[in-house]
């Protein structure tokens, strides 16, 4: 019996089941993550490195001192900007990762109303641990639905779920190392408010009325400080 006879065998006879939800979420996020890895930008060089590069194309540069580490430090960061993703191209690609969650799932991988549920989910699925908030939000009516893993500019990204009526807001958070007060932007139609605190930064993204999404942002930076 060759390898053919045993595929025709398998597919006449083997029994089938649909996998589980949990078995699904998981391949997608798996998914998710290696799709991440490959899409992920090229490390950028240290500025040490730039700086050789610099003076090697560039000699008058060595002789200068600290001018020319100025100069050499200011072409360096034109040199990386194009490389950087331009935070205005994100708004768009938040509103289109929300679109395609509502129409095709999964709005959430992991669902659950508990942060006790939901954070530790995110445990091996990335390098940070996102703040998942729940009563706090509920008792001004948004309800935490769960959470899922999405490539957010080529990097696996935290997103959690809430629901206020019938609206859904996705809220997209990251690592931060500044703080930043609310800013709202709209595209498409769908509402965006963006800040950080200092640690994570966040942005959420709805069809709710904008002033409904200003109050989900001042209910989680109360619960939070």
């Amino acid at each position: 019996m060759n390898d053919d006879d045993l595929s025709r065998l398998v597919q006449q006879h083997a029994s089938r089941h649909p996998a589980g939800e949990r078995l699904r979420a998981a391949v997608r996020t798996q998914m998710t993550l290696q799709a991440a890895a490959q899409e992920a930008p090229p490390r950028l060089p240290g500025w040490r490195a730039l700086l050789a590069r610099l003076t090697r194309l560039h000699p008058a540069l060595a002789g200068a001192g600290g001018l020319a580490l100025g100069v050499a430090l200011t072409l360096a960061a034109l040199l990386i900007a194009p490389r950087l993703a331009p935070d205005g191209m994100l708004p768009d690609e938040l509103v289109a990762a929300h679109v395609r969650a509502l129409q095709l799932g999964p709005l959430y991988e992991v669902a659950s109303g508990d942060r006790h549920q939901v954070k530790p989910w995110f445990q091996g699925r990335l390098d940070y641990a996102p703040t998942v908030l729940d009563e706090p939000l509920r008792q001004q009516g948004f309800t935490l639905l769960g959470g899922r893993v999405q490539a957010v500019q080529g990097r696996p990204t935290a997103v959690l779920a809430y629901q206020l009526r019938l609206h859904k807001i996705d809220l997209y958070t990251w690592p931060a190392e500044r703080g930043a007060a609310p800013e709202r932007l709209q595209r498409r139609g769908f509402n965006l408010l963006r800040w950080s605190d200092g640690t994570m930064q966040y942005w959420a993204v709805s069809d709710v009325d904008g002033a409904e999404l200003e109050r989900f942002a001042a209910a989680w930076r109360a619960a939070v400080h």
